[in-house]
């Protein structure tokens, strides 16, 4: 229980900051009117905007023709309106949004993603296009073809879609994770306690592990190509042993860390995507600074097979590798109307540290599929499956460390507030490991008896976040 209201703390008091300042946002955006869908600012986008009138005469504006197309999708069509007006790109003047030809993957990102941009007259639209790029379409198809959001973002992997230059994002992340069950292969799964029980020989067992993370991250596009990516962590980590006593009694002894966590560093390049901004690909290069605290004093205890002395302190109370990490890989992104799917296939090589001691590079697969019934609100599925090679201590391999995990999670996103040019979202993520297979090590101590080197594995993980979201209107 303690943990699940840790868990809300951090975003529920800033949904509370941000909701009080909600009535002075809104105030604001009287004297300043907003898109209607993203919250950016109307007077940053003239040549873009669009004016939609609803029958009971109430007006909205959106930042450019995708978000204008969303309005219209939300409200059940365009004749749930009195007029819908687009601004021409050439003159810049109001013209009917129904009568307007349009471009859309030219090289030109005026708004939001599709980047639909308006013409009054169909020359104009195709001397553009031959010139920037793009398709050229009539309302109704541009209708029928647009997504209710430009994309989504998984949790756990990330997307191929760079939204456009300019687009800053900030966000505060809280989450939790916990492990408390023993894992041999992939086959057994046992309580601690019976585990350790059932061997009279077995010295110690772990019992549980648990983990919070906060964290500040911020996402930052220089390019419409090239999206940037900094994640500062604080870890907070507590394990629990089972320790057999001479007398045969079984105590749990507690340890725990807390610090700053190694920052990670991502470049995602997205280096194709089609016209109708449905299919994207991208690369990714990522490292991480070792900001974290790597505990590497080594322990007078002897494991008896190398007979070497090893790192006294766990990976799992470590809070960072003391050494720079290094991420590669691919992303791939499409989407089917209210449908996007995120796949990622990389690669984080992790070098020894000063200490001679390097955890097991990790190749990590992902898959996402979200669905978007509207420009507010997301609902999702992601299972991503990781193979983690064993870490090595003075090269020496350890025994009961990396193995395979898949993981299935069920995410969503709510869109609750557009202020300041932007909008926040409230963010949640809850899954566990759907399938393990952990190494582990069997082990003959002095009097010739055997016991284990165990893992922890199963539990759940769990994530919340609240973001901001803005774009510098470009200069076009």
């Amino acid at each position: 229980m303690k943990a699940v209201i840790k868990i809300a703390i951090l975003p529920a008091i800033c949904l509370l900051l941000l909701l009080s300042a909600q009535v002075r946002a809104e105030e604001h955006q009287q004297e300043r009117p907003s898109c209607r869908v993203c919250g950016m600012y109307i007077d940053q986008y003239q040549k873009s905007a669009a004016e939609l009138v609803y029958k009971d005469g109430k007006k909205e504006y959106t930042c450019g023709v995708a978000c204008m197309l969303r309005e219209v999708e939300d409200a059940g069509g365009i004749s749930a309106f009195e007029s819908v007006k687009v601004h021409d790109w050439v003159s810049g003047k109001l013209i009917d949004a129904e009568e307007a030809t349009y471009v859309v993957g030219s090289k030109v990102i005026p708004d939001m993603v599709p980047n639909y941009i308006a013409f009054a007259n169909r020359d104009e639209a195709e001397a553009f296009a031959a010139k920037e790029g793009g398709d050229v379409l009539d309302f109704h198809i541009a209708f029928e073809d647009v997504s209710p959001v430009g994309t989504t973002a998984p949790f756990r992997i990330r997307t191929a879609v760079t939204p456009g230059k300019g687009n800053f994002s900030v966000g505060m992340v809280y989450g939790y994770t916990e492990k408390d069950r023993i894992k041999t292969g992939s086959a057994s799964s046992k309580t601690p306690g019976d585990f350790i029980g059932a061997n009279s020989a077995q010295p110690r067992a772990p019992s549980k592990m648990e983990g919070h993370q906060q964290a500040l991250i911020m996402n930052y596009s220089p390019t419409d190509d090239l999206a940037l990516f900094i994640n500062v962590p604080w870890l907070e980590r507590r394990t629990h042993t089972l320790e057999r006593q001479p007398n045969g009694q079984i105590v749990d002894k507690a340890a725990d860390e807390n610090g700053i966590g190694d920052i990670t560093l991502e470049g995602r390049y997205n280096f194709w995507r089609s016209t109708r901004w449905d299919k994207f690909a991208s690369v990714l290069l990522g490292t991480t600074l070792p900001t974290g605290q790597f505990a590497g004093e080594r322990s007078p205890t002897v494991d008896f097979v190398s007979k070497r002395k090893l790192i006294s302190t766990g990976p799992a109370l470590q809070l960072g590798k003391d050494t720079a990490t290094f991420t590669g890989g691919l992303l791939y992104s499409q989407r089917w109307k209210n449908f996007w799917m995120h796949t990622s296939a990389l690669y984080t090589a992790n070098p020894a540290n000063e200490d001679d001691f390097a955890f097991g590079d990790v190749a990590t697969v992902g898959l996402a599929l979200h669905y978007t019934p509207n420009y507010d609100l997301m609902l999702g599925v992601e299972v991503d499956a990781s193979y983690t090679e064993k870490n090595q201590d003075g090269g020496y391999k350890i025994g009961n460390s990396g193995g395979t995990t898949t993981n299935l999670a069920f995410v969503g996103d709510y869109r609750f507030l557009n202020a300041f040019g932007g909008n926040f979202k409230l963010r949640g993520s809850v899954g566990l490991p759907i399938y393990e297979d952990l190494n582990w090590k069997d082990v003959v101590n002095p009097k010739g008896q055997h016991f284990q080197q165990v893992q922890l594995g199963d539990g759940f993980f769990a994530n919340l976040a609240v973001q901001w979201t803005f774009r510098s209107a470009p200069d076009y």
